[in-house]
């Protein structure tokens, strides 16, 4: 277990160090989230939205390890852990309030549909109810608690990304709401897929770059 801790240890500090976001990262993320010319400004909500997840990686990859959790064997195994601490980081993430910021409640009620696209929630929950069956019929009942919980997590996150009031620049929020939702619903089909191992491993991670990369703007006003 030592082993698998410091091993962890090692993949989540290399991925904090390689994906460290700096001013660059920040204007490519909110432009391939169509926020047009952002400003500094913008570009600081950003990569202060980045570094609250990405700060987390190595502690919550190193704890994943050392819990008592079944996620399989080898690669699919450590696959697994992996993507289960970048999506409670960004669950976590999600509950962290800008320290000096104001919050504003929407002044129209924000739908799931009006923040996130339905194509990529069909296919989250299809992956995972194919991954469910596969398990059952597998009889490989010791990965599914795992699957369950990264299923409450997703479903976490998309919760705080309805109702949780706007935080700063409205158009910088609207954009990283929708990443929020994207994005965990990715590592949750992702994670779905690397515990049952095979096909839907490949599926799961072809479905987690489609979705963090798939764009979604609301014609909504909410503020």
């Amino acid at each position: 277990m030592l082993y698998d801790a410091l091993w962890s240890a090692g993949v989540g500090l290399a991925l904090l160090v390689a994906l460290w976001p700096t001013k660059s990262t920040g204007r490519r993320l909110l432009k391939s989230w169509k926020v047009q010319d952002p400003t500094p400004t913008q570009i600081d909500d950003a990569i202060r939205y980045l570094k609250r997840r990405r700060l987390l990686y190595p502690w919550l990859i190193v704890g994943l390890t050392l819990l008592p959790i079944d996620t399989g064997r080898g690669v699919g195994s450590l696959a697994a852990i992996v993507l289960g601490g970048t999506l409670l980081a960004e669950l976590i993430a999600t509950q962290l309030h800008r320290q000096g910021s104001q919050r504003v409640a929407s002044l129209a009620p924000r739908g799931l549909f009006d923040i996130a696209s339905q194509y990529v929630l069909i296919a989250y929950a299809l992956i995972v109810l194919i991954a469910v069956v596969l398990l059952l019929a597998d009889l490989r009942i010791p990965q599914l608690p795992p699957l369950v919980v990264s299923v409450a997590a997703v479903t976490a996150v998309i919760w705080a990304a309805v109702v949780r009031p706007a935080d700063g620049d409205e158009v910088v929020d609207r954009a990283l709401r929708t990443r929020s939702v994207h994005v965990s619903a990715g590592l949750g089909a992702a994670l779905a897929g690397a515990l049952v191992g095979h096909a839907l491993a490949f599926i799961g991670l072809l479905a987690w770059i489609a979705m963090a990369n798939t764009n979604y703007v609301s014609k909504k006003i909410f503020w």
